[in-house]
């Protein structure tokens, strides 16, 4: 697994280009690239709160440093929690950056493998097969 990459030194990175948008406060820049593509998607998740609370949610988009989620407004969601996503063998610690609306924008601190659960298989019995029916006619008598 690839190492995470530090957020001090995104921070570090992101300062001298939040000091030169100082300058040109008053408009807007029409579209601001991303570090890292995202990929849409619909994968069914539950936020875990370290109290045991599970909440339902959807990862609409995910990159490598963080994820869109939505979760319903009536949802208070903590500063950081975990994000189990369904069908995956992993679960993420994250930490919430914004909250608008149904909408929720995490970045991803840490990711860890969960154990693979092992299927059960049943155990065989061991049955002679019975080769005295193979042959047989049934009775069809039809006597009362």
């Amino acid at each position: 697994m690839a190492p995470m990459p530090d957020p001090h030194s995104q921070l570090a990175d992101l300062l001298p280009e939040l000091a030169a948008g100082d300058a040109s406060a008053n408009h807007e820049d029409p579209l601001v690239a991303r570090r890292e593509e995202r990929t849409s998607t619909n994968w069914i998740a539950l936020i875990r709160l370290f109290d045991g609370t599970e909440i339902p949610c959807n990862v609409k988009d995910i990159s490598k440093s963080g994820a869109k989620l939505g979760v319903p407004e009536a949802y208070t969601l903590p500063p950081c929690f975990m994000l189990r996503i369904l069908g995956r063998d992993f679960i993420l610690r994250v930490n919430l950056a914004w909250r608008r609306g149904n909408y929720a924008g995490v970045r991803i601190d840490r990711i860890a493998k969960l154990p693979v659960a092992e299927e059960k298989k049943a155990v065989p019995v061991e049955q002679a097969p019975d080769y005295h029916s193979i042959g047989r006619r049934r009775d069809r008598s039809f006597s009362e």
